[in-house]
């Protein structure tokens, strides 16, 4: 079992510019700009620790990769446990619809930038608007929390409103009825 960790800013970001500009300035590279469909599942109930457990199946570039994590907010930042696999099977979305049953569907452009542990992405979600994450991966000898302080202040003349919880949280609000 692969079980990953990371720490996430995530807030509204309505000046792209600017946060190029921050990304290029503080040595961030460039990576690619792709196009993503998320496919969120209804989960079971779970135990009673206090996180979220979230199962989706990304599509992009015509691949699946099926991600599991649990979350929880702390300290303004969210913390994942997360394990993935990639899939090239079709029907795979089908049968976890069938199986769980469809929560939100997210598509989003996302430019992706990197540096050192840390994955930078410029997301436009469709029925959102543009959101700026920033995903610090736990790596022996980095101090997450710290980085997150960091690109908090780093990002702080651009960002908006900061966003609890994902992405499905806010399709699913943009798409309830008032």
């Amino acid at each position: 079992m692969n079980l990953r960790l990371n720490r996430e800013l995530k807030a509204y970001c309505n000046d792209f510019t600017t946060a190029r500009r921050l990304l290029r300035e503080h040595g961030a590279a460039f990576v690619e700009v792709k196009e993503q469909v998320d496919h969120y599942y209804r989960m079971p109930p779970g135990d009673a620790d206090g996180a979220t457990r979230r199962l989706k199946l990304r599509i992009e570039h015509g691949r699946g990769e099926l991600i599991y994590y649990c979350e929880g907010q702390d300290r303004g930042a969210r913390t994942s446990r997360f394990q993935t696999a990639s899939t090239d099977d079709p029907l795979m979305g089908d049968v976890l619809e069938a199986a769980l049953g469809i929560s939100a569907v997210v598509r989003k452009q996302r430019e992706l930038w990197r540096k050192d542990n840390v994955v930078f992405n410029l997301d436009t979600v469709e029925g959102v608007g543009q959101i700026l994450e920033v995903e610090v991966q736990a790596q022996d000898g980095c101090d997450i929390d710290l980085q997150i302080i960091e690109y908090q202040r780093l990002f702080e003349p651009c960002l908006g409103d900061y966003i609890v919880g994902s992405n499905e949280d806010l399709v699913a609000r943009a798409s309830s009825p008032p």
